[in-house]
């Protein structure tokens, strides 16, 4: 089955979660999303969830301003939830400056989620399975509003996959310009 990815447009979810349904996920498949980063926030992420809510997939970008941390370094962490944390897996936080447009994306390979941020692979972003792919059904961003009065993070777009619903040309009828009737 063929796979395209699409765009969604975003309104500014700072101050919100924003979500989106997912049809499940396959091998090949990319979501994720694009923002306006800011350096004055405690942290942000995605969770790719199941129906039921539990997190199948989590990635928290951890800044040093995230008191949950001691030492408060920034931080990568990648884990799931079903009632309580999984095992948790770190990874360096990336290079990036106050305004920077990052694009995320959270690639579903063979065995593991892989991460990439602007089109590189994010170094040690990456976790075996511990549930099924199809089992993903929904995108959800999370966090990113601004500490002490600073900027919050600017939610601009998803990415999620499509599946191809309409027939091969291959498989329609011949098409012709001929109407019937017509010579």
């Amino acid at each position: 089955m063929m796979l395209q990815l699409v765009v969604l447009s975003l309104f500014a979810f700072a101050a919100s979660s924003p979500q989106r349904e997912l049809p499940g996920l396959v091998v090949g498949d990319k979501i994720g999303f694009t923002a306006t980063y800011s350096s004055s926030t405690t942290r942000f992420g995605l969770n790719i969830e199941d129906a039921a809510g539990n997190y199948i997939f989590r990635l928290a970008f951890r800044q040093p301003t995230d008191r949950t941390r001691n030492p408060p370094t920034p931080v990568l962490i990648m884990n799931t939830w079903e009632g309580s944390w999984g095992k948790q897996f770190d990874a360096p936080f990336p290079d990036l400056a106050d305004g920077d447009e990052m694009n995320v994306l959270i690639e579903a390979q063979e065995d593991k989620f892989v991460g990439y941020l602007n089109g590189a692979v994010m170094e040690g972003v990456e976790m075996v399975y511990r549930y099924p792919l199809a089992s993903a059904a929904s995108l959800r961003l999370w966090g990113g509003a601004g500490d002490n009065g600073g900027n919050p993070i600017y939610w601009s777009t998803f990415t999620l996959p499509v599946r191809q619903h309409n027939p091969d040309p291959a498989e329609e009828e011949p098409m012709t310009d001929n109407v019937e009737g017509s010579a």
